[in-house]
């Protein structure tokens, strides 16, 4: 039986003690009919990632794209044939990962081409193909081999050195977890709460990609910004057409070159603004000859700079806390000039914590059939019954929703605020034990 995901309208809160004007929530709704079936022995027979006996020295970036290659120059096919995707099993199995962008994002900046990614992308359709074809017949030694070389490719697309290859590696990893589900559902299917409870947590991490983010925006957004000379006019009339080239602004916004005038004639952001540059270590002497406008955008730098990094040094924290302090920072919008680059950070990190809960809720559905085998192919009323530890929401720090309704299991995930009413991010999975 192969699981069905729907979305679904259902109420919040129980229908009888729903307060009034109690709002329907759009749900991913994703029911399983599952067999009980307790741990493997050895409990780490079924792992996720490739295990470092498996892996071999090496980095499997260009060895992907070479798959692709000889694809493409061989096969009009939408998926790679199966000898092929045998080239990609063995990148999948390289130790080191390095996507060699550095020199590039320094030169190239916000014209950086990322073609490779979308690459990615077909190499993970292309498996997604043949790990459902495994699960079909039943085949789970190679489906949980398959299952190893999807989520190692979303680990490499992940360790991308900008948002978004860390997007395209949650979306790699998404294509993993579908067809995963469906694996549980097939008779006979093993328990992966070991193997889920194994995996790096987060799955995706932001460090490199938080790193490559303040490169690309330092090295190219402000390149032709001078703090050492005075600028003249043909030089500012660059560097704020490249702005506004880069703001993307649309026909009602306010042109950079506006925003700069109104700004030059308030004192007191103009007095502020000569003060900070001092106090960064410019010379009173040598401001003294900077044209308002040379001022203003010097100014704005600094204030970017440390927006951002007030930002990305939240990556880091668990999801909840990230999200709360990311929430609580001030909305810059018009008020700092280059505000609308920082607007994107918000957006990675909750896309980071759904692939978190998803995780967490299928540890929690294996945790559910672990109980059941233990208890004749009953359902625990509660989860604290369950026996085994079990991971709190990413979104909110606290347990899982649970409750057990005639015999079927319904594991909720909270939404992030703001994501209440978007169905991606209100994970319902309702358990079903197979007689």
């Amino acid at each position: 039986m192969i699981a069905s995901i729907v979305v679904a309208v259902v109420l919040v809160v129980v229908p009888a003690s729903a307060p009034p004007g109690a709002v329907e929530v759009p749900e991913t709704r994703i029911k399983l009919t599952v067999d009980p079936t307790p741990a493997p022995k050895p409990a780490l027979r079924y792992l996720l990632l490739p295990e470092m006996r498996e892996l071999t020295q090496g980095n499997p970036i260009p060895h992907y794209m070479k798959a692709v290659l000889e694809h493409e120059s061989t096969s009009q096919a939408e998926t790679m044939n199966r000898a092929a995707l045998k080239q990609v099993d063995r990148a999948a199995r390289m130790d080191k990962p390095d996507w060699q962008l550095l020199p590039k994002m320094k030169t190239d900046g916000f014209g950086l081409l990322l073609p490779d990614l979308q690459k990615m992308r077909f190499l993970a359709t292309s498996l997604q193909g043949r790990f459902r074809d495994e699960i079909a017949l039943r085949q789970f030694d190679a489906a949980v081999g398959t299952a190893k070389t999807l989520f190692a490719l979303a680990r490499h697309t992940g360790d991308h050195p900008t948002l978004i290859g860390t997007l395209v590696g949650i979306a790699i990893a998404s294509v993993a977890i579908a067809p995963f589900e469906e694996m549980l559902e097939q008779p006979g299917c093993p328990n992966f709460y070991w193997a889920l409870t194994n995996l790096p947590t987060p799955f995706i991490t932001m460090e490199k990609a938080a790193d490559g983010e303040r490169v690309l925006v330092l090295s190219d957004l402000f390149r032709d910004l001078d703090d050492k000379n005075p600028m003249t006019t043909a030089q500012l009339k660059k560097v704020i057409a490249y702005i506004d080239r880069l703001r993307g602004l649309s026909d009602r916004e306010l042109k950079t070159v506006a925003w700069l005038s109104g700004h030059a004639k308030d004192e007191t952001y103009m007095e502020a603004a000569r003060h900070r540059l001092i106090d960064s270590g410019i010379p009173a002497e040598r401001l003294a000859g900077f044209s308002t406008y040379q001022v203003i955008l010097l100014n704005e730098r600094i204030e970017f700079e440390v927006q951002q990094d007030e930002a990305l040094k939240l990556f880091n924290l668990s999801t909840w806390e990230s999200l709360a302090l990311l929430d609580a920072m001030p909305n810059q919008k018009g008020r700092a000039l280059f505000a609308d680059f920082l607007s994107a950070y918000g957006r990675v990190r909750r896309a980071q914590g759904r692939l978190e809960q998803r995780i967490a809720l299928l540890r929690h559905v294996e945790a559910l059939r672990l109980y059941a085998a233990a208890h004749a192919g009953k359902l625990p009323e509660k989860l604290a019954d369950v026996g085994v530890p079990l991971p709190a929401d990413p979104f909110t720090g606290k347990p899982v929703r649970y409750e057990l309704v005639d015999g079927v299991a319904h594991l909720r995930g909270s939404p992030p605020k703001g994501e209440e009413q978007t169905p991606a991010y209100n994970l319902h999975y309702e358990i079903t034990i197979r007689k």
